[in-house]
């Protein structure tokens, strides 16, 4: 009696070990993936971020940069310095003024003298341009980029490098970082003094931003000596300035990190809790003249939630598949004890788990009057184009005239209206915009002009579709996902349940018959062709109204819109033909059918059902499970 016991024992045991080989390394593999995918995501993720920006920040600055010449070249400065006048110098400050809201990022437009003098000056803060009074002009040829001024030459442009905004010798409160473009001022080949622009680098700092799922990131630059130049707390700032911050540096406060920016070869520092993701932007800016440096810092925990989930997954299949092989392993070993045979064939079905914006100005009958450059080329179209126009003619066709209509009741209301809109460019392709129009008043509140000011957000919009498109998409079958195939499901639901007299539509589960019989003798890669074959003459046979999705390993799901029970039947028997058709009767599939109600989960389980009469039948056919026999069963 004994003996015979162990010998159950032992033909159990070697049963569950020869059925639990395959499975292991499979569960293995799963969390090898999980764990690389994991890293792959935070990496990807990190270059995004970088990439968007580093492009927003080289963008502001390089056509901010371009722009001072033409600034510092207008006929309204030269007219201003040789014919003062009130009606030249109101004009330059108007001039100014509209230069100034409609980028949104000068924080002072100055001209200076030749022996450092404000002359001419306006201030542009949250929104609001001020012209500064004479009497309020300052001497700044004490001030050390006035001696980069003079060393200045004839159509040169220069900048000093980010540093905080002074006021009367002292360092202006709150803080306000800067960075200066300098250009001389010529008349008849000779300097007459200086034009200076001054970037509010808060303003462009806050561009930088990048959302991360639900949470955003803000990139902290640093100098060479691992000051913090901008952050998300301004607090720290500025160290190499302030004597009280001068130890809120990177090479005291994180010096591994610090010593990994320093290293040119290295791009990322893990510290065993949360990432760092450095560039020196100044490689590649070539208007800073020392290393400038962008770190990100991720925390794990922004990614954490899909890398519990996945790792949750593959428990609950590790427990599936133990409990599933044991109950196995008993039962060949209780029928090779009651029929007395050597040997046994044992099935085990697996499921294979898997910037500077363009501008364009319009007079006050919407006429336009004014391009710049960048409009220029985004858009394709010159001055000479479009002058006399109004923008209706980039219009894409999309919207209709109660939108536009609703677009100027806001402008005539409210002063400005901002969105996102598609426009047509020259050459007839779309370009997604971030879109701002606002008014330009006179001292009476008559409305002069308009000013129409947008960044190309198409390739933004482009990655963001790709990235929604991955998320939803089977990476192997190619068609919709499960996650996709939930929300539909829910969708379809709530439609029916809305309609429950008007509606019909049908869910179907399919199943490739002998899947793993047909991995273990062809192997997994014929395997995964199979998948993508059988995903192939779905979407390929259905309707236009139909949506096919992969729910499992080898397991599919449709959902038939406006279908009854009697079509569906019909529609899956066809789809069923063309796939034995297809892989020359190799493979076959089984279906089941329900009708859809407003419970989902009522009628997943009754396609289940359904499924299972299929394969109980036989395989290689299709049942139907109706909502109302699920009632008779309970």
């Amino acid at each position: 009696m004994n003996t015979s016991i162990k010998k159950l024992v032992g033909q159990f045991l070697c049963t569950i070990f020869a059925l639990g080989l395959v499975p292991a390394l499979y569960i293995n593999s799963e969390f090898d993936r999980v764990e690389a995918q994991h890293a792959l995501n935070i990496k990807q993720s990190s270059q995004n971020q970088i990439e968007y920006s580093f492009h927003e920040f080289a963008v502001i600055v390089e056509q901010a940069f371009n722009s001072v010449p033409s600034i510092a070249d207008s006929k309204t400065l030269l007219r201003a310095i040789k014919e003062p006048s009130v009606i030249h110098t109101e004009a330059l400050q108007d001039l100014w003024v509209m230069l100034a809201r409609g980028q949104n990022y000068y924080s002072q437009l100055r001209y200076l003298d030749l022996t450092g003098n404000e002359v001419f000056r306006i201030n542009y803060k949250d929104g609001q341009a001020l012209v500064v009074p004479e009497n309020e002009l300052q001497d700044k040829s004490s001030r050390s980029y006035f001696s980069a001024l003079q060393e200045l030459k004839i159509g040169e442009v220069r900048t000093t490098g980010i540093d905080l905004e002074v006021e009367n010798g002292q360092i202006v409160r709150p803080l306000i970082p800067a960075l200066r473009i300098m250009a001389p001022v010529t008349d008849s080949h000779r300097i007459i003094g200086y034009f200076i622009a001054n970037l509010n680098m808060l303003e462009i700092y806050k561009r930088l931003q990048y959302q991360i799922g639900d949470s955003s990131a803000v990139p902290v630059l640093l100098n060479k000596t691992g000051h913090i130049i901008m952050g998300p707390d301004h607090s720290k700032s500025f160290g190499n300035v302030i004597d009280s911050r001068s130890d809120q540096t990177y090479a005291k406060l994180y010096p591994k990190l610090w010593a990994a920016i320093k290293d040119d070869t290295s791009f990322n520092y893990f510290d065993g809790t949360n990432w760092y993701f450095h560039t020196d932007i100044s490689t590649k800016i070539k208007q800073f003249k020392g290393p400038i440096y962008m770190v990100f810092h991720i925390k794990s925990q922004q990614f954490n939630s899909q890398y519990q989930r996945e790792n949750h997954a593959i428990v609950i299949q590790i427990i599936t598949l133990t409990v599933l092989i044991s109950m196995i392993s008993a039962g060949f070993v209780l029928w090779n004890r009651n029929h007395k045979k050597n040997s046994i064939e044992s099935q085990l079905a697996k499921a294979a788990m898997n910037c500077m914006s363009a501008l364009v100005i319009t007079d006050s009958n919407n006429r336009i009057i004014k391009v710049n450059q960048e409009f220029t080329r985004v858009s394709g179209y010159k001055l000479a184009d479009v002058k006399g126009n109004q923008p209706s003619m980039f219009a894409s066709g999309r919207y209709n005239q109660d939108f536009y209509t609703k677009m100027w009741s806001a402008i005539q209301r409210q002063g400005m209206w901002e969105g996102e809109v598609v426009n047509r460019r020259k050459d007839g392709s779309l370009i997604t915009e971030i879109l701002r129009i606002q008014t330009i008043k006179d001292a009476k509140g008559v409305i002069k002009f308009y000013v129409a000011s947008f960044v190309d957000i198409s390739k933004h919009k482009e990655l963001e579709n790709k990235l929604r498109n991955l998320s939803e998409k089977d990476a192997l079958a190619g068609c919709w996902n499960r996650r996709k195939f939930d929300l539909e499901l829910r969708n379809e639901c709530s439609r029916i349940n809305r309609y429950p007299t008007r509606e019909h539509s049908c869910l179907a589960i399919l199943d490739i018959d002998n899947f793993k019989r047909i991995n273990d003798r062809f192997g997994h890669d014929y395997g995964d062709r199979v998948i993508q074959t059988v995903a192939q003459v779905l979407q390929r046979e259905c309707r236009e109204t139909d949506f096919v999705a992969r729910i499992g390993g080898e397991e599919f799901a449709v959902i038939l819109p406006h279908t009854t029970t009697e079509d569906a039947d019909y529609v899956l028997n066809r789809l069923r033909i063309a796939v034995n058709i297809e892989l020359d009767t190799v493979v076959t599939v089984s279906a089941g059918i329900t009708n859809l109600t407003g419970d989902p989960t009522l009628n997943y389980k009754c396609a289940d059902l359904a499924l299972y009469e299929a394969k109980a039948a036989g395989r290689d056919s299709v049942c139907l499970f109706l909502d109302t026999e699920m009632s008779e069963i309970a």
